[in-house]
């Protein structure tokens, strides 16, 4: 009856829980809120040992205990409304005595923990997930205890048998967060596992059937926190720590950005013009990189100007004015890596190419850039390249 009332128990509980996460309302359309805990977990395994006790007993041995305490710990992270990856791990042991005899019986049990955070805030979280892993038991038996040392050697006292199994734990779990990095779980779960054979000193024997299924629950103390984001600011940062210290055009960053408003909300369309203009950077950019400067000469306005970040190509520095440019560009070291078009995009007279250079022997790093170029009159303006 207490087995079918746990069984009862966490099936209400995974049916009916998932619909907690419906009081969220549309704000994880702008904002996400994560969180990352770890710490340790003290919790109590019910199992079945009356095949154990049984054989145990009729060797004069006293049976042990099915409620088992165990001791472990855990951690991982995720966002609320999605989806969270850590790993979950705890074991106790069970231990009986009777005139002179000893029965210790140890379980261990870990595995990756997945789950799907429902619903919460900054100061909760419901979760419901699978512990997939698996584990081993061991049981030891002391028979007597030895009177000497050559008694000991003689008639040696204890046996070992051990039993691995696979498991699988579907679980429920709720946190609160009294502090912002301090919280407080309930983990109620139910343990499902295949057991293999019984082994002792590696060698496979029958023995009676060991069942580890049942229900588990644990309370832990988490550390760690939760908090929530601009999913916009999280873009920010993002980039903010792919770029480091590159400085960038404020201009042509609002121009760059302008455009992708544009472009996402299908308010843009390339015009014969932009198509023009894609062609003939596209043109300047190839001729660069194979230091064709004839082909070159035609392409630019006689006040052009160009910057390159030091290190990122041949012709890095600053420039201003067609005939200070190629010759810059004729003083350049030969490229010795293959300028590769990716992507062009056009906004009336500008242009953004994004651009990788491929390494000239195999294993070489790839180095992925974007230029920018302002076009007037069918010519080139101005240009600059930035790293990415």
């Amino acid at each position: 009856m207490r087995r079918i009332l746990w069984i009862v128990v966490v099936v209400a509980l995974f049916i009916g829980l998932p619909f907690a996460g419906l009081a969220n309302g549309d704000d994880s359309k702008k904002q996400i809120t994560g969180f990352g805990f770890g710490g340790p977990m003290i919790g109590l395994f019910t199992l079945d040992l009356a095949e154990i006790n049984e054989v145990l007993e009729n060797n004069d041995y006293a049976p042990l205990a099915e409620q088992l305490i165990t001791f472990g710990g855990g951690g991982g992270g995720g966002v609320i409304g999605g989806f969270s990856l850590g790993g979950t791990g705890w074991g106790g042991s069970l231990t009986s005595h009777q005139e002179g005899k000893k029965a210790e019986l140890s379980l261990g049990f870990g595995g990756i923990n997945i789950a799907y955070v429902v619903g919460g805030n900054e100061r909760s979280l419901l979760s419901i997930g699978v512990v997939l892993g698996g584990g081993e038991v061991d049981l030891k038996l002391r028979d007597h205890f030895p009177v000497s040392f050559e008694d000991a050697v003689a008639n040696p006292t204890t046996t070992t048998l051990s039993r691995g199994f696979f498991a699988a734990e579907p679980y429920i779990r709720f946190q609160v967060q009294p502090l912002m990095w301090l919280g407080f779980e309930l983990h109620l779960g139910y343990v499902f596992t295949l057991p293999g054979e019984w082994e002792e000193g590696g060698q496979e024997i029958s023995g009676p059937s060991l069942n580890l299924t049942g229900p588990f629950v644990g309370i832990s103390i988490a550390f760690g926190g939760i908090g929530t984001a601009e999913v916009e600011e999280m873009v920010e940062d993002i980039l903010e720590e792919a770029l480091g210290a590159t400085e960038f055009d404020e201009a042509a960053c609002a121009a760059i950005k302008a455009f992708y408003e544009k472009r996402c909300r299908g308010e843009l369309e390339p015009s014969a013009e932009g198509e023009a203009n894609a062609t003939l950077v596209q043109d300047t950019l190839l001729a660069m990189s194979a230091g064709d400067l004839d082909t070159l000469a035609p392409l630019l306005a006689e006040d052009v100007s160009w910057v390159s970040p030091e290190g990122l190509l041949p012709w890095s520095g600053t420039w201003v004015g067609k005939d200070a440019f190629l010759a810059g560009l004729a003083a350049a070291s030969k490229m010795e890596a293959s300028l590769k078009i990716d992507r062009v995009f056009t906004s009336e007279d500008e242009v953004s190419v994004k651009w990788h250079l491929s390494p000239a022997e195999e294993g070489g790093e790839i180095v992925y850039g974007v230029t920018v170029c302002h076009l007037e009159k069918g010519k080139i303006l101005s240009g600059r390249d930035y790293g990415n």
